[in-house]
């Protein structure tokens, strides 16, 4: 029997175990069988997904290669937001504009560089935003389509280049031969958190959000766990305004580099003063948000997050209801590299309702180290 990987040991207690799924402006592709969600699927190894991302720019117009080379620079790596477009607009091409010869190359694309989780979780969002589209009376862009790819730097096995795709709730930035292994930022986030597609239940974020929810649920018996304050969203993620007399496109990350908390003040409670209950909870909870890029992406990542010396100096804490089932709810892991939030936020199309925010950084290799 092969040995299974580490990330795959420690995610599957808490994988959303579902199928691949179809989408209209997606490729053609076979779906997966029900109830299954492997980590692995292309593996997000540099040559393949190169060889993958000149297969696919070759099945573009002209125009539409224009849009997909951007170059490498700081400037354009901060291009992504959670907004819908019609708020922040993207870079790239759209998918809503491929047609089925080129959006099947874009998945196996993305399928080269993703994990059977990161894929289905992209094409579930994508499936929450198509149930948004029929309220969107403002006009913001929600929709399946409106999901942009963009190439910054030129495809290579060897030389650096960041692949970037997103859209409203969703900024994968995967960057490959860079100095650091780079699997971030990474957000995702859903609205409405459950819903119906072709008479399929689907909740993107359910893996997250119980790994979550289970370690807030184990950090509620330690009051140095609490975080002081309220939450309304993510800390550290693009910027949606910006303070009188500064300037800057709404929506992108120009608050990169972050600056991150220092010392024990209002940062949680250190990983070493938990039980090894809790501490599993942990660990279950970075696997969680690790499984989605492709293997070869986040194992660097995993091995320094997940170091004896790196744990011991890793803070977690929590906010608002335990069970993740209120507004403003919020847990965060804080470590020597690793950032991960999850907040809990009143829905925009149903205010009554809720909605999921995620963000996971690494305080040393957003943008592979590429981007300062």
């Amino acid at each position: 029997m092969k040995r299974r990987s580490a990330i795959a040991l420690r995610a599957t207690v808490f994988l959303l175990v579902t199928g691949g799924l179809l989408h209209a402006a997606a490729a053609v592709a076979a779906p997966g069988p029900p109830n299954d969600c492997h980590i692995r699927a292309g593996g997000g190894e540099a040559a393949p997904v190169a060889a993958a991302a000149v297969a696919f720019r070759d099945t573009l117009s002209s125009t539409q290669r224009a849009q997909l080379d951007q170059p490498l620079s700081r400037a354009t790596a901060i291009r992504w937001s959670n907004l819908p477009v019609g708020i922040v607009p993207r870079i790239g091409v759209r998918l809503g504009d491929l047609d089925a010869r080129q959006a099947a190359a874009l998945r196996t694309l993305l399928t080269a560089a993703l994990s059977a989780c990161g894929l289905k979780l992209y094409d579930e969002i994508r499936l929450a935003d198509d149930a948004l589209a029929p309220l969107d009376e403002r006009h913001i862009g929600w929709g399946g389509g409106n999901y942009y790819v963009a190439f910054l730097g030129t495809p290579s096995a060897q030389k650096p280049w960041i692949l970037q795709s997103g859209g409203h709730h969703l900024g994968y930035n995967f960057a490959f031969n860079g100095p650091e292994a780079g699997a971030t930022p990474l957000f995702f986030g859903t609205e409405p958190i459950r819903f119906d597609a072709a008479g399929v239940t689907h909740e993107p974020l359910q893996a997250q959000s119980s790994a979550m929810a289970t370690l807030a649920g184990a950090l509620a018996a330690y009051p140095g766990a609490h975080l002081p304050g309220t939450y309304t969203d993510v800390v550290k993620g693009v910027v949606t305004e910006f303070p009188v007399g500064t300037t800057g496109v709404r929506g992108t990350d120009v608050g990169f580099p972050q600056t991150y908390p220092t010392g024990t003040s209002d940062r949680g409670i250190r990983y070493s003063a938990l039980a090894p209950p809790a501490q599993a909870r942990v660990r279950a909870a970075l696997a969680s948000y690790l499984s989605l890029p492709g293997e070869a992406l986040t194992r660097a990542l995993l091995a320094a997050y997940e170091a004896p010396e790196a744990l011991n100096e890793t803070y977690v804490g929590y906010a608002g209801a335990a069970d993740l089932s209120a507004r403003g709810s919020y847990v965060r892991i804080d470590g020597p590299r690793v950032w991960m939030e999850f907040v809990v936020q009143p829905a925009v199309a149903r205010p009554a309702d809720v909605h999921y925010h995620a963000l996971w950084r690494d305080k040393v290799s957003d943008y592979g180290g590429e981007a300062r």
